[in-house]
């Protein structure tokens, strides 16, 4: 069986590969060749439709329980940041004194065009919206029946006639109208398509699914109501409304995907799809999409390069800090381990080519790479923390290299230590064999 297979060839391939990558990677990173490294390795799937974040960190991001609300003057920059990074649409609060006040600060900022009021489908709402001189509105209610048992004692027609005359009245007001339909992921979709014409008619531009408790499903062979793919379509067919967007909770861990399923089901459907998404994922409950998740599975899977990434990290190392939100170590591309290494086995890779266990390099979105030398440290890992404190080259078989190693695994081994050596520890500990320069 061996003989049969083509080993001379793929071995040919295998090299010509790695003699690219050598040739393109360096640990110092390059935008151009990353790009050039990107497109070698990682085969995009091309998307028919433009896909609009539409953050909605400073609404129901700042809504999760027990975070500090941001001063104005923080959400004012956190704001900034998000259209620096090139989100298109903002939406926020508008009923406290600090809301206001916040807001005034973007407008002053020049973000006024893409910052959004929510509200609920009351006129008092609108005419707050108005007063503040916003240019979109989103008017949120349910659409499930379950929900509508806060208002079991009204008529179906009563709540018809509430949405179609705020929809209408913010419309004749000259707002851009998306409306929110609560729960669609448990809604009857008679009674929804039926509503979803009926604020279509009346104004609306852009159709909310909101799966509020993350109970939809992104399976294209899912049925309605909780087939994310399948109302996507459903919508499409047999509904007016120009747009649509999804809002995806992540109760069952399915934000993202649910919300990628929505911008695949969208291509060739929509000319753009509407993603709201927060910041860390941060939200009511177990929150929802990460806006940086979304940008960074449109931009290496669907080749989407319409964001800067670099201030992802910043932003998120921002956030927590001003609304004292413990961002998780291991938080996906903006943690503080996400790039952190001290297993041998991967730090070794990581010497020889980042891209053995880098998805995409650090610089790419504002974070760094970190060694860190612990139990599981070996020689490589010790040598690279070495380069990275002394800024040059250390030659591994250097005597001094071979103490410090032996050192450090003495106080693992001996010692039983359990927790890392840090940055100070590390130094004096190079100091002591003979790294002077330190």
């Amino acid at each position: 069986m061996m003989k049969e297979l083509n080993f001379e060839g793929m071995e040919n391939a295998r090299r010509e590969c790695l003699a690219r990558l050598r040739k393109l990677s360096f640990l110092e990173f390059n935008r151009e060749q990353w790009e050039e490294v990107r497109k070698l390795v990682y085969k995009v799937v091309p998307l028919d439709v433009d896909v609009v974040i539409d953050d909605t960190t400073l609404r129901e991001g700042v809504q999760m329980a027990g975070l500090v609300s941001p001063h104005p003057s923080d959400s004012c920059r956190i704001a900034c940041l998000l259209r620096d990074i090139g989100v298109e649409r903002l939406e926020v609060l508008t009923y406290t004194k600090s809301d206001q006040e916040a807001i005034k600060r973007m407008q002053d900022e020049n973000l006024g065009e893409i910052l959004a009021a929510w509200s609920r489908a009351a006129k008092d709402d609108i005419d707050l919206a108005l007063k503040m001189d916003f240019k979109q509105v989103g008017i949120s209610h349910p659409v499930s029946y379950i929900h509508f048992e806060k208002w079991a004692d009204k008529p179906l027609a009563e709540l018809f006639a509430r949405v179609t005359e705020a929809v209408e009245y913010a419309k004749d007001h000259g707002l851009k109208v998306f409306v929110h339909g609560e729960d669609s992921t448990r809604a009857d979709w008679e009674f929804e398509k039926v509503f979803i014409n009926t604020v279509a008619d009346a104004g609306a531009s852009v159709y909310r699914i909101c799966d509020t408790v993350g109970c939809g499903m992104s399976d294209p062979q899912a049925p309605l109501p909780q087939g994310i793919p399948a109302k996507v379509k459903h919508i499409k067919k047999e509904t007016r409304i120009p747009h649509i967007e999804i809002h995806a909770h992540d109760d069952l861990g399915n934000a993202v995907e649910n919300t990628m399923a929505t911008i695949r089901a969208a291509s060739g459907l929509y000319d753009k799809v509407y993603v709201s998404t927060t910041f860390l994922g941060i939200g009511d409950r177990s929150g929802g999409a990460e806006t940086e998740k979304i940008i960074m599975n449109c931009y290496l899977h669907h080749g989407i390069n319409k964001w800067n990434l670099s201030p992802l990290r910043e932003l998120a190392v921002f956030i927590a800090s001003s609304t004292n939100f413990h961002l998780p170590v291991n938080k996906a591309i903006v943690g503080d381990s996400a790039f952190a290494h001290e297993s041998g086995i991967h730090v070794h890779g990581i010497s020889t080519l980042p891209l053995t266990y880098e998805t995409f390099p650090p610089e790419l979105v504002g974070h760094e790479r970190t060694i860190v030398v612990g139990m599981r440290s070996g020689k490589h890992g010790v040598k690279l923390k070495l380069e990275e404190v002394l800024k040059h080259e250390v030659d591994e078989n250097d005597p001094k290299l071979v103490q410090l190693v032996d050192l450090i695994k003495k106080k693992f081994v001996e010692g039983r230590r359990r927790y890392p050596i840090g940055e100070d520890e590390f130094r004096h500990l190079a100091r002591k064999v003979g790294f002077y320069e330190i």
